[in-house]
């Protein structure tokens, strides 16, 4: 097993030149050490940039969820928590908007994202040792279900405070101390923290995005709310992140010393909620667990602010790597297309993707599956039989799809050769209600009665929206055009209705003032980008 390091620096170089990222930290480890370990760029563009190194502070977003995880397992062990137990029995006081769900919802419900809780971001807003309680009194009460609980796989942020505030109720102190205390401390996680008073006490990588004009410049607005803290707000280095991550390749030991039992690790690992994506696999407690390249790959990824994260493990060969950058907007590709040719050049495996399976499909099920489906994140999802073929139109682009098992199916995207997967959810009977579009739900929908605005008048909808991420709308002849930085593509937008339009990136909704002007947006139903001047 070899690096060609020379190489591997300069593919980084490159990346970070075309993605315009400042800086970023990686490291590669195996069986029981970091094999490589560096840092590129600079914490910051302005004054006061100093050089990443491994042990920069970066804000990994996501990545938490797995450390909240394990934390809960630490309790599971000592038999203070059931991870099937309705969550009533912990937090009596808790509600939702759906009646008596919190009889039904369970922590394993929580940390598998099969809840039924939306996506739903709150990146400010509570603040102290009552944050995380509050936000869930006040706002994770009201949220409205994506699906009933226990039903699919729905990535959801909300589902993780509950796990964490379920934690500290039963804990009696708060959860940032009882990281520090299960996970952080055990694992020699020495920078490792929620905590920014103490953060800023080491170098610590700048978030970063593009002004009006396109130039590079610090994000001044630090995303921090206590409420979020479970779910995505671990400040931490390349290096502690890889303790982290040997000890999930180690049974649970690190450097001789047991943090997790053998039975939680392989837990954590195991799927629990169905993606419907075609490398197989799901979501487990706190990770994806998939296949890659015949191998069982275990991983997650993360992003707050402009901040993005990667860590990838392949348990079969003890390996794994992490990836940090400061800047977000296409991480997703560059950091998935950097960890996949790293961990493929140090295991030699094969530098072809695997194509995805292909079985007879069930025709008999297709009436089932036949309708239109709109999702938040993925825009509408229209499944007809034509002329014998099940073909999938995303948004205006239709795609015959291919059956990898009865209930999911596939498609290759002519322009970029990008695999879509169509996953539909059973019912026990009558029509499908939800299907899974790159392992987003989408449910059945009725199209909007409310007239659309006439293409003619689209115009008032063209520019630049700005927020954590860029958006850029431009009217060609008939068409809404939206170009995302973080797809790195633009793509069509159809009308649903209003001034709500579909799109890959979900669903946008362009908000109009009395005088007819448009001074923002929101997509995802959770993001809200204002107008650039």
């Amino acid at each position: 097993m070899a690096l060609n390091i020379y190489g591997l620096e300069q593919r980084i170089a490159d990346v970070m030149g075309r993605a315009r990222i400042p800086g970023m930290a990686l490291a590669l480890f195996q069986e029981q050490e970091v094999v490589y370990a560096r840092g590129f760029g600079v914490t910051a563009v302005d004054d006061g940039g100093l050089p990443v190194t491994p042990r920069t502070l970066f804000r990994i977003g996501s990545l938490t969820k797995s450390m909240t995880a394990a934390a809960i397992m630490r309790f599971v062990e000592r038999g203070d928590l059931d991870l099937d137990a309705p969550v009533s029995r912990y937090v009596p006081w808790l509600r939702f908007s759906q009646a008596g769900a919190e009889e039904r919802i369970t922590l394993r419900m929580l940390l598998s994202h099969s809840a039924g809780l939306p996506t739903a971001y709150a990146p400010f807003g509570y603040r102290g040792e009552d944050g995380l309680a509050s936000y869930v009194r006040d706002e994770v009460s009201g949220y409205e279900f994506t699906a009933p609980p226990g039903k699919l796989y729905s990535y959801s942020n909300p589902g993780v405070r509950v796990a964490g505030l379920i934690l500290q109720v039963v804990a009696g102190r708060p959860y940032t101390e009882l990281m520090q205390e299960l996970v952080f401390d055990p694992l020699d996680m020495e920078r490792t923290t929620f905590d920014l008073t103490v953060a800023i006490t080491y170098p610590v990588a700048q978030s970063h995005g593009l002004d009006d004009d396109g130039n590079l410049r610090v994000w001044h607005r630090y995303s921090d709310n206590t409420g979020s803290y479970p779910s995505g707000s671990v400040i931490s280095t390349a290096v502690d992140m890889a303790h982290y991550g040997l000890m999930h390749l180690n049974a649970g030991v690190h450097r001789g010393r047991r943090v997790l039992a053998p039975e939680s690790v392989a837990e954590m690992q195991s799927v629990v909620a169905d993606c419907y994506g075609v490398g197989g696999g799901g979501y487990g407690l706190g990770f994806h667990v998939d296949r890659y390249k015949g191998r069982r790959r275990v991983w997650h990824e993360g992003s707050i602010s402009t901040y993005g994260s990667r860590l990838v493990l392949l348990p079969e060969t003890g390996t794994g790597v992490v990836l940090f950058n400061n800047r977000c907007p296409g991480f997703w590709t560059t950091a998935a297309a950097l960890a996949d040719s790293i961990l493929d050049e140090f295991l030699g495996l094969p530098a072809a993707a695997t194509e995805p399976p292909s079985v007879e499909p069930d025709r008999g099920r297709w009436q089932r599956y036949e309708g239109a489906y709109l999702g938040d994140w993925r825009g509408l999802a229209e499944v007809e039989v034509d002329r014998g073929q099940l073909v999938l139109t995303w948004n205006g682009e239709a795609l015959p799809l291919s059956a990898a098992r009865p209930d999911l199916y596939w498609a290759r995207r002519p322009g970029d050769g990008e695999i879509v997967s169509v996953g539909f959810v059973p019912e026990d009977e009558g029509q499908v209600q939800y299907v899974q579009v790159n392992s987003s739900p989408c449910r059945r929908w009725v199209p909007d009665t409310s007239p659309a605005l006439p293409s003619g008048e689209w115009a008032a909808y063209a520019g630049h929206y700005v927020g954590a991420e860029g958006l850029r709308v431009r009217l060609e002849g008939d068409r809404l055009l939206l170009y995302s930085e973080d797809v790195g593509r633009e793509m069509a937008c159809v009308p649903l209705g209003g001034h709500r339009f579909a799109s890959d990136v979900g669903v946008i909704e362009f908000q109009v003032a009395e005088d007819g002007s448009v001074p923002a947006l929101r997509f995802g139903h959770i993001w809200t980008l204002n107008r650039a001047s």
